[in-house]
Parts: C-alpha cells; sequence; structure tokens
C-alpha cells in the first residue's frame, strides 16, 4: 500500500510540475500550443507592456491574451502536493519496510528490524516524527546562531578590511609624499650646489682670462724694455741721461709680481665647495645604503662555522672568508666536523621564513655555494652527500652544475664573481643570481622538513670564498 502511494504520488507530481520553475503548479495557465506553465513563470516573458514571445517549451509564438486558466491541472498540482507528505515516507532499502525510527547515535532512520541488528540495539532510537521535532528545534537554534555569525562577519569583517584599506591608502600617500617632498629637497640642493659649481666656474674663468691677459702684457713690456735698454746702452752720455728715468720705472713695474692665476678667496671658496660636494655624495650614499638595509628584511649576516669545517679549510678570525690549506690541520674530529669533503656550512640555519646572502668568488675554480640540510652526511665524501645538498659548483674543467642529487651542466655566459643565494623555506625553493646584473642562474625545487644550512665547499688552493656584507 505504502509503495503504491509513493508511485502515485510521484508520477502526479511529475505531471503537476512547471517547466519552467521546475515546482508543483501554481495557478497554471495553458498556450495555443497546449503546454502549461505558472502564470508567475510565463507572464514576465511577455513583459510590460505585454508583447508577443516565444513558448519555453517548443518556442511557438505566445500573444498577450492568449494565456487560458487551467483549473483541472491546478487541482492535480493541489492533489500531488497533499500526497506529498505520504508518499515522501522513507523505506529501507534492505528490508523493505518504513522507517519509522530514528537511531540518535547514528543519526540515521531505521526501520524496525534494523532497530534489533547489532549496530542499532544498544543505542537509543526515537519515532522519526518526534526525532524530526526535536532536530528541527536544534537545527533551528544552530540557523539563528548561524545568522547571527553571518551578520557579524559582514558586519566586523568588512569594518576591518574597510579600516585597513583606508590605512593602506592613507600609508601609500604618506610615502608617496615622502618621497615627493625628499625628491624636491634633493633637487633644491643639487640645484644650489651645481648654482655654486658654476658661479666658481664663472669666477675661474674670469681669473684665468686676467691672468693670461697678464702674462701677455709682461711679456710685451718685457720685451720692448729689453729692446729700449740695449739701444740706451749704444747711446751718447746726453742722449743715454735724457729719459733714463722713464726706463728705470718701467722696469721697477716689470719687476712687479704678477698676480696668481687663481686668488686665495677664490680657492678657498672651491677648497669649501669640494668638501660640501663630497660631503653630500657621502650622505646620499650612506642614506641609500641604509634604506636598503632596514627595508630588505630577507638579506641575512652569515658567518662560516668552524667547528663544522673540514680540516683542509682555513677560516679567516672574522669567519667571513675561506680558503684552502696547503696541509692537513690538527683539528678535533667532532660529529659536526666534515672529514669525507672540504666543506663548511654557516653558523646560522633555518626552518622557516625568506632568507638571502651574498658570496665573492675570487679566482680559480673547484668551488660550490648553496645550502644543506642539517642531517647532511659529513664523514662520506661530497657525491655520497649531495642528495642533502643543493648548489651551484665550479668543476676544474671550468664547467658550472647545478648539483643535488644528479649535477646537471649549465651553460653560462659570464663568468660568476659575485652570487645571491636566496632560500625560500615554505616554498621549497632555492635559487642563485648573479649579483652583478641579477639574472637568475638556476632554481632548486624541494620540501624542507628540518632545519637548511649555508653551505660552502672548496678544493682549489687558487680560489677563496668570501661572505659579503
Amino acid at each position: 500500500m505504502e509503495r503504491g502511494v509513493t508511485a502515485v504520488s510521484e508520477s502526479m507530481k511529475a505531471e503537476a510540475t512547471c517547466s519552467v520553475c521546475l515546482e508543483l503548479f501554481s495557478e497554471p495557465v495553458i498556450t495555443e500550443c497546449g503546454h502549461n506553465f505558472c502564470r508567475d513563470c510565463v507572464e514576465p516573458l511577455l513583459g510590460v507592456p505585454p508583447r508577443p514571445t516565444a513558448c519555453p517549451q517548443c518556442r511557438a509564438p505566445v500573444t498577450p491574451g492568449s494565456l487560458r486558466p487551467n483549473r483541472s491541472l491546478g487541482a492535480m498540482a493541489g492533489l500531488a502536493a497533499a500526497l506529498g507528505g505520504e508518499g515522501r515516507r522513507l523505506w529501507c532499502s534492505e528490508h523493505d519496510e518504513a522507517l519509522e525510527l530514528f537511531c540518535e547515535s547514528c543519526r540515521v532512520p531505521l526501520c524496525l528490524r534494523c532497530r534489533e541488528g547489532a549496530p542499532h540495539r544498544a543505542h537509543r532510537a526515537r519515532p522519526v516524527k518526534e526525532a524530526a521535532q526535536r532536530l528541527q528545534e536544534t537545527l533551528q537554534k544552530n540557523l539563528v546562531f548561524l545568522r547571527k555569525q553571518k551578520e557579524e562577519f559582514k558586519t566586523k569583517g568588512e569594518k576591518k578590511s574597510d579600516g585597513l584599506l583606508g590605512k593602506v591608502a592613507s600609508e601609500r600617500q604618506m610615502l608617496q609624499d615622502t618621497f615627493k617632498q625628499l625628491q624636491q629637497f634633493l633637487q633644491e640642493q643639487e640645484d644650489a650646489l651645481l648654482a655654486q659649481f658654476d658661479q666658481a666656474h664663472e669666477n675661474l674663468t674670469e681669473e684665468r682670462h686676467q691672468y693670461i691677459s697678464s702674462v701677455a702684457e709682461r711679456k710685451c713690456l718685457l720685451d720692448s724694455l729689453i729692446a729700449e735698454i740695449e739701444k740706451k746702452w749704444d747711446q751718447p752720455m746726453a742722449a743715454f741721461l735724457m729719459d733714463v728715468g722713464k726706463t728705470l720705472s718701467s722696469c721697477e713695474v716689470a719687476k712687479a709680481p704678477i698676480p696668481e692665476s687663481v686668488s686665495p678667496e677664490l680657492q678657498k671658496t672651491i677648497k669649501n665647495l669640494f668638501e660640501m660636494s663630497r660631503l653630500a655624495v657621502d650622505m646620499v650614499t650612506k642614506f641609500k645604503v641604509n634604506l636598503l638595509t632596514e627595508l630588505d628584511r630577507e638579506k641575512v649576516i652569515v658567518m662560516l662555522d668552524p667547528e663544522t669545517a673540514a680540516s683542509y679549510l682555513i677560516i679567516s678570525k672574522d669567519r667571513k672568508t675561506m680558503r684552502l690549506a696547503d696541509i692537513h690541520q690538527n683539528l678535533s674530529d667532532t660529529s659536526k666536523r666534515f672529514t669525507g669533503s672540504p666543506s663548511v656550512l654557516g653558523c646560522q640555519g633555518f626552518t622557516s621564513g625568506r632568507h638571502y646572502w651574498e658570496v665573492e668568488v675570487r679566482d680559480g675554480h673547484s668551488w660550490a655555494v648553496g645550502v644543506a640540510l642539517e642531517s647532511v652526511q659529513r664523514k662520506d665524501s661530497l657525491s655520497m652527500a649531495m642528495g642533502k645538498i643543493w648548489a651551484l659548483r665550479l668543476d676544474w674543467n671550468h664547467q658550472y652544475t647545478a648539483l643535488h642529487v644528479t649535477p646537471i651542466p649549465l651553460t653560462l655566459k659570464e663568468e660568476l664573481r659575485r652570487i645571491k643565494v636566496h632560500l625560500d623555506y615554505e616554498a621549497g625553493k632555492v635559487t642563485f643570481y648573479n649579483t652583478e646584473n641579477m639574472k637568475k642562474i638556476w632554481q632548486f625545487k624541494a620540501s624542507f622538513t628540518e632545519k637548511v644550512f649555508p653551505y660552502f665547499w672548496l678544493w682549489s688552493e687558487e680560489t677563496s670564498i668570501h661572505l659579503c656584507a
């Protein structure tokens, strides 16, 4: 009986369902082409004012005023809705009985035979109607809570993001204004200094011309005096004495010192100007360095760890430079020290974040720089330890290699002198750059689960590795 009611209900529901809204018909109307729709579904298609449209089902024309109520279909839709409550009863697929109980422990509906089964026998079960009422009350409380949460998310979240958006815009504007003011200030100082340099250049040019003119006049005076004295030397005494006083006066003028090519006052002015210029250049250079240092949060100061250095490596006192020793050094063989390869680690390791350091390679070959896991093999050869090393190496034949499990030869057009090693721990990336032009050389991809250290390897007496400040 129950199955029959369900089948009839489903059949009536299918016949009484609108093809537009897919719900039971509400005030169904029939078109001239014989198809039925809810009035509220088809009237919006005619528009305001009404105009011909196409049938949603067969695309036949539907004209305003042609729709007719289908009361019989409406009655059937009502009957299908009435039977829906009975037709919606659930059935047990295993025992072919109605699911009349609800297991509160497993939260599933049960038939009487399911209730007696081992999985649910010890659990508390309620009639489905009672359980549904209880669950509806619980869901209603959850609904109230969730709606409240939704409103709080909307109000609090938007206020927080709106506040941050306003602060970001304000901070951006302040930064922009600050740099504009700085640019204006620097431009004013540049203009002032350049104006003083221009004035000094003008004064120097003027004094130079005056000096050249004075030298030319003095040369001309000397030539004429020499000729006049040589001429007087052979004159009779009376003629010789006639204007000898004028000649002597001219000689005194010729003996007077010529003014300096650059006056002491101008030399002092230029000296002060040079000092101001150098001070300005030094201040701007320091400002750039300090600003970049403060803003560059990823740069780290790396120092070599002597406790890990192989006995063939000499580490400088400031722990910034390493080179190959001439002879084996007598160092204690601890668990930290490399003995299988001429390697050394940096003092600081990383377990998170983005960090970079710069390395300068001075001459020679047979070097490698990169990173290594804390558990890297230290008593074996480099070939045995490569699985835990990600490095860039220059071999004895001047071949660059990306060094990991399987070395990968690299084709580089330029010789590397200064290298930037960048570690992104979470992303699992180790990237090498040529610091001179910031071109990317190579990038490894890995998955780090332990501490990672800067790594260095050296096997050439001609080469030294220096950590840049």
